[in-house]
């Protein structure tokens, strides 16, 4: 935590909420339909759900920076790289017939939250995802890695028997989590944005993330102060540890 940026984290995000409801900008929310008690059995399906999501967050980043390193390597030509997965995309989107992996795919994590997922979906978007990112087209990794986390939860939900709607809020947290290494922020943005009901199975699918989701990173400048593993001081960036 870096407390010194508190007070201008706190006053920038109080004046940007001013200004969107202004807009008449509304918050994103999504309902879970069922959140089951907490048990042993629970808890235990919550865990093995965040151990994947945590492995899949550190596979996204590293395939997110291999396509870059790649790009980078055989197409040197910025205006050619952008022109070749611009091409690649349109081919990619006409062959699958659908608009489901370009842009923002809001739409889809809400199928998500319904249980009305392919179970690949998450696969393919890592793909379109890297493909556009690492070329230098500009358009967030957040909510790509909110819809990867939604529709692998929804999957992994109906394998482990558990609330396909639980499942894809806490697959949202944790792989926003393993690809951010920010876990109290997502805690917050959990709360924000599925409510307090499910409290206990978000905190153990973050710290299960967060451990386990390595060094790896969406941004190479981000700061890794501490181990996940040991106590031990580390100061090292994600570029260095991937």
């Amino acid at each position: 935590m870096y407390y010194v940026a508190l007070l201008p984290c706190v006053f920038s995000s109080l004046v940007a909420s001013f200004f969107a409801n202004e807009f008449g900008i509304s918050p994103e929310s999504f309902h879970i339909m069922k959140i089951p008690p907490i048990s042993i059995e629970v808890a235990i399906k919550v865990a093995l759900l965040a151990i994947i999501c945590g492995i899949i967050s550190s596979i996204f980043c590293t395939i997110l920076h291999l396509t870059s390193d790649m790009y980078a390597k055989y197409l040197p030509n910025r205006y050619i790289r952008v022109m070749v997965a611009g091409c690649i995309i349109v081919a990619l989107t006409l062959l699958l017939g659908t608009r489901d992996y370009n842009g923002a795919g809001i739409e889809v994590i809400e199928q998500a939250f319904l249980g009305k997922v392919v179970p690949y979906a998450f696969l393919l978007k890592m793909i379109f995802t890297a493909l556009t990112l690492g070329a230098g087209y500009r358009g967030g990794e957040i909510v790509p890695s909110f819809f990867i986390g939604a529709t692998l939860g929804c999957f992994l939900g109906q394998i482990l028997d558990l609330s396909p709607s639980l499942c894809a809020g806490l697959g949202m947290a944790a792989v926003f989590c393993g690809v951010t290494n920010c876990p109290i922020t997502t805690l917050l943005i959990s709360f924000e944005l599925f409510g307090f009901e499910g409290i206990p199975h978000f905190l153990i699918a973050v710290a299960i993330s967060y451990m386990l989701s390595g060094y790896s990173g969406l941004y190479h400048g981000q700061k890794i102060m501490y181990s996940k593993y040991k106590a031990r001081y580390i100061n090292m960036n994600t570029k260095d540890l991937i």
